[in-house]
């Protein structure tokens, strides 16, 4: 059996590989112990964010498959730009699979504040490279803005590794 070369491309195939993620993600958070009388208990958001990724990995499938299938180039130099550019894509995005999983080995080490905001500043520098500062400052004011939101305002429990 032979996939259609629509989903082949490189969008799809992130898409497959996200929704297998979800899936086994979604499937961990079921193992969490149950709330009481009411309470969503540990699981409802792993659960929620497994789902969330399931849809949007849904959707960038559907995306590749209904897409207009690309022009095929005239010319061996725009072939060969077009090589490179998905070249790069792939390099970039087996960066991104090490850095996350990177991220994932040193979390409760070095801590949330300190693991999310190196990672969070790589991802950004890996995909925006226009402007340095305004892509550093975005990314430590995402960390920032997630810490308030969990370890303040919901007081959940995040690891504070090396700031302990």
């Amino acid at each position: 059996m032979q996939l259609p070369r629509k989903l082949l491309r490189g969008d799809a195939v992130i898409g497959i590989l996200l929704l297998a993620i979800a899936i086994w993600y979604g499937l961990e958070a079921q193992s969490f112990r149950p709330g009481r009388s009411g309470d969503p208990g540990a699981g409802m958001f792993p659960t929620l964010l497994a789902l969330f990724l399931g849809v949007l990995s849904l959707w960038l499938i559907a995306g590749a498959a209904l897409s207009p299938p690309e022009p095929q180039e005239q010319g061996g130099q725009e072939t060969m730009r077009a090589r490179v550019s998905a070249r790069a894509g792939l390099v970039r995005a087996l960066i991104a699979a090490g850095l996350s999983l990177a991220f994932v080995a040193v979390f409760e080490t070095l801590g949330y504040v300190i693991a999310t905001a190196l990672y969070a500043g790589a991802i950004s520098l890996l995909f925006r490279r226009d402007n340095l500062w305004v892509t550093l400052l975005a990314a430590i004011g995402a960390v920032g803005f997630m810490y308030l939101l969990f370890g303040v305002l919901l007081n959940a429990r995040l690891p504070l590794g090396l700031l302990s």
